[in-house]
This record gives C-alpha cells, structure tokens and sequence, in this order.
C-alpha cells in the first residue's frame, strides 16, 4: 500500500507530515508519508500526541499502533484520559495491541484497560478496551472476572461478542475462575 501511494510532500519535515493530520483530505497521504520514513518520526509523532488539535492527536496514536517505542508507548498512557473519545480508542488499540508490535511493551497495559472498561463514558472505548483484552496475546487472570461481569450484567451485543470471545480463548489456555 505504501509502495503504491504517491509522495505525499517529500521535502515535509516530520513535524510538518503530522501537523497535516489537522487537514481532513490529507491525513492519509500524511499518515503513509510517515510510515514510509520509519522510526525517525517518532519524536515528531510523540510531539502530536499533545497537540491541542484533536485529530493529530488521535492520528498519531493510530500511528503509534505499528511503530511504537518504549518512549512512544509511555507516551500514549496520558490519551487515556483525552475528552475526546475517538482518541481514546486509538490510545487503548496503539497501548495494547500486541499483533501490531515488534518488541514486548514495558507496560502493563491490562489494569489500564481495565480502567478503561469500568469508567470510560463511551462504548467505542470501553468496546476496544475488551477487545484487546480478548485477544491479550497470553490470557491474564485479571481480566476473567471483568469477561464475567460483562456477560452478567451488559447488554451491548459486541461487549458481550468480545467477552464471550475472551472467556472461550481462556478456557481454551485452561484458564477458569
């Protein structure tokens, strides 16, 4: 996909290629631009991280899903906590998606998304949350309970498709409350 894409800007700096998330019609082109540039954007991609402009902060945590560091990772911990949700789906996927990183994360991002689950105000968050828990890459005693309350107590249908999902992959490791 990137081989295909045209260049996108090839004289931009790092920080002007993210500064473009801000620009609807451009974010993908801006977002393929840097991924065919590597680890060499990440300072420019943390510095979007904090950018009061919604959109680069949520378009450099989805950039964050395939080339995070340790620094990066740390990083994304405070969009958590972002007033605006689409942010927080990237913040809970890029933190915690294990299929998308080359090296371990040195952070433990179950009590996070945990969090997630029980306090975030928007389903999109808390959907996401249980997702990258059911398909936690090594199943995690933590989360058996929280798959349990769900199936008990919620009644949004894909909450409790990724619940249902968690608890039959932990069975399947012999893991049971």
């Amino acid at each position: 996909m990137i081989e295909e894409a045209p260049p996108f800007r090839p004289e931009a700096t790092p920080d002007e290629l993210v500064a473009a998330f801000a620009e609807g019609g451009h974010r993908m082109a801006a977002f393929l631009a840097l991924y065919g540039r590597g680890a060499e954007v990440l300072p420019a991609v943390r510095e979007g991280l904090q950018h009061t402009n919604w959109q680069i902060r949520r378009w450099s945590a989805l950039f964050l899903d395939n080339f995070a560091d340790a620094a990066s990772l740390r990083a994304l911990v405070p969009l958590l906590y972002d007033p605006k949700a689409q942010v927080r789906v990237w913040a809970v996927h890029s933190l915690s998606c294990e299929q998308c990183k080359d090296g371990p994360n040195p952070i433990d991002a179950v009590p996070l998304l945990l969090e997630r689950i029980a306090l975030d105000e928007s389903i999109k968050v808390r959907r996401q949350a249980v997702a990258m828990l059911a398909h936690h890459l090594t199943p995690d005693a933590r989360v058996l309970s929280v798959f349990q309350r769900i199936m008990a107590e919620e009644t949004d249908r894909k909450l409790l498709l990724h619940a249902a999902c968690g608890l039959k992959r932990y069975a399947d490791a012999g893991m049971h409350v």
